[in-house]
């Protein structure tokens, strides 16, 4: 699997069989759908014959597997993403609602708002952290002390996933 960073606050999460975006629309990029989180209006999103996911509840698109659970502001998505569980959200949702999700994989988190204690992320996962947007940056550079890698796209798979927390800052 892989998730790469189109623009600032948009990404491309590719599996073996599906590619969904968030937050962004490509045409130059084959996709099955968007997610568009914490985008309140979704209409710049919607496409001919474009899956959007917008707010709670189960989907699947492609043998990717969403649950979305509503936080204060929006929603948050648990995708299932060749096996390997992802957790996608603003990190403002994702402080509200941290103690009441399982642990994931690999967690991803929009940063468009600067917060000043991200530290609870790191308890909702157990391989990686990844953190994109306006804010991303900053928020990585006042609560991490271990090495942080600057990656465009970041890969791997079920087998490949780190033993130990990798945190990530995806850049352009």
């Amino acid at each position: 699997m892989e998730i790469a960073l189109l623009a600032k606050n948009g990404l491309k999460i590719k599996g073996k069989q599906t590619v969904l975006l968030v937050n962004c629309v490509d045409k130059s990029i084959h996709f099955s759908g968007i997610i568009a989180l914490g985008a309140g209006d979704d209409k710049a999103f919607r496409t001919a014959n474009t899956v959007v996911i917008n707010g709670p509840g189960e989907y699947e698109i492609g043998g990717i597997k969403i649950t979305g659970f509503r936080a204060d502001s929006d929603a948050i998505y648990s995708l299932k993403v060749d096996d390997v569980d992802v957790l996608l959200g603003t990190i403002q949702d994702l402080e509200n609602m941290h103690q009441k999700l399982k642990e994931h994989n690999l967690v991803v988190v929009n940063v468009s708002n600067s917060t000043k204690d991200a530290s609870f992320v790191t308890g909702l996962s157990s391989n990686a952290v990844l953190y994109y947007g306006d804010e991303a940056e900053a928020v990585v550079k006042n609560f991490v002390k271990e090495a942080v890698q600057k990656l465009s796209k970041y890969q791997t798979t079920k087998d490949k996933l780190p033993q130990e927390m990798e945190t990530i800052l995806l850049s352009q």
